[in-house]
């Protein structure tokens, strides 16, 4: 309706610029109007005015009712063709449906005369497939207004050939270019994808993501996505990603200390990996053991002081006592108090602990250690340990 009425105002304009050239030194002309008694006086420009308005509010009204009648209609005829539906209308039952992969052919004959986003379409469902030359050869022909859907469209090409440097090019480009105008209006939609786009970058390349020159703003949720597959992909850090790590974890300590209880036991168990993260690892299950008791968290805190912290036995054993008055009757506690009364040689007390808490996983593992007569097996034991299910390094 917009467009209509401005191309009526378009002609208007053009009609009252020939008639004002005519009129030069002709003046306006003169119209006498008679009408069940009423008149009007006035001139041909004015007429013109008036006529044009009354057109307007006729085509308007026209359109009102014709709008108002169709709705009416169409709420009490049933559909006799799928066709003949409007291709919104098309479209929307295929998104009720959920059919965008089985009714594709019907999603391509929607698009088909637009020369906009026929190729993007079919490019998004080559890429469905997946068969991403297809793909890439849409995208050829997609024109330039919509160079940022095509670019999220070259993004997940990438991902899927596992092109991480050409996927990481690309969404860095467009996390800092200025969003085109037209898409303003939802640009919400956009930089939500945008965002899914590095996350799933990510995921798939987490240790990359400290070389990107542009850090995507994550909440805490993607945050710790992102730090469980640095933990999966642990194998692939070298020792520049790993001292960019130290620089992530010193950079973000106010948000880490802001982080519920079950995301920090992540990042620490991702740290202990690490040899340059001892002394922090000990330090940070220290501050998750104040806040809540984990056993595992414990396990990791009792590895760190005994591998790497060497603290005073004395220091040790009042800080395990502590805990122990705060969370009675704790497996884990037990088997701390093992290993101090083993340090300490207070043998007596190390055998009654390991009667203790049968069905506990960790205190089998000690009954077992200490049956064993020769350091080789109690090693292998170890090993068998470093293979089990547990995710998280363990050397006692």
């Amino acid at each position: 309706m917009r467009n209509v009425i401005l191309a009526y105002l378009i002609l208007f304009l053009l009609l009252l610029g020939v008639f004002i050239v005519l009129s030069f030194n002709a003046g306006f002309g003169y119209v006498f109007l008679q009408w069940h008694g009423w008149q009007l006086q006035t001139n041909l420009l004015l007429v013109l005015i008036l006529f044009f308005i009354f057109l307007i509010v006729l085509y308007a009204c026209w359109y009102g009712l014709k709008q108002i009648f169709r709705r009416n209609i169409q709420n009490h005829l049933q559909p006799k063709s799928f066709q003949k539906l409007h291709p919104y209308e098309r479209l929307g039952i295929l998104w009720l449906l959920k059919a965008e992969a089985s009714e594709q052919q019907q999603i391509i004959s929607t698009y088909q005369a637009s020369a906009l986003l026929h190729p993007l379409i079919r490019a998004q469902m080559s890429l469905n497939q997946p068969d991403t030359s297809s793909a890439k050869e849409w995208l050829k022909h997609s024109k330039n207004p919509l160079f940022e859907l095509a670019e999220l469209l070259k993004i997940d090409i990438a991902l899927v050939e596992e092109n991480h440097a050409e996927a990481f090019e690309r969404i860095e480009f467009l996390s800092v270019q200025p969003l085109s105008t037209w898409l303003q209006p939802v640009a919400t939609a956009y930089h939500a994808q945008l965002q899914k786009k590095w996350l799933q970058l990510s995921l798939q390349y987490p240790w990359k993501m400290f070389d990107a020159t542009f850090q995507p703003q994550f909440d805490q949720a993607q945050n710790v996505l992102w730090l469980q597959a640095l933990f999966q992909f642990k194998d692939r850090a070298d020792e520049r990603a790993i001292d960019q790590l130290g620089a992530w974890i010193q950079q973000h300590q106010s948000v880490i200390a802001d982080y519920p209880v079950e995301h920090k036991i992540i990042l620490l168990k991702l740290m202990v990996q690490f040899e340059r993260f001892d002394l922090q690892s000990f330090i940070f299950a220290e501050q998750i053991l104040a806040e809540r008791f984990v056993p595992e968290v414990l396990y990791i805190w009792l590895d760190q002081v005994f591998e790497h912290a060497h603290l005073d036995i004395d220091v040790i054993a009042s800080k395990i006592e502590a805990w122990s008055a705060q969370y009675p009757a704790q497996p884990s506690i037990a088997f701390a108090k093992w290993h101090i009364a083993q340090a300490v040689g207070n043998i007596d007390e190390a055998n009654a602990l390991l009667a203790q808490y049968p069905e506990d996983a960790y205190m089998a593992y000690l009954r077992v250690k200490s049956a064993l007569p020769s350091d080789d097996l109690q090693q292998d034991l170890k090993r068998l340990l470093q293979f089990s299910d547990q995710d998280f390094k363990f050397n006692l």
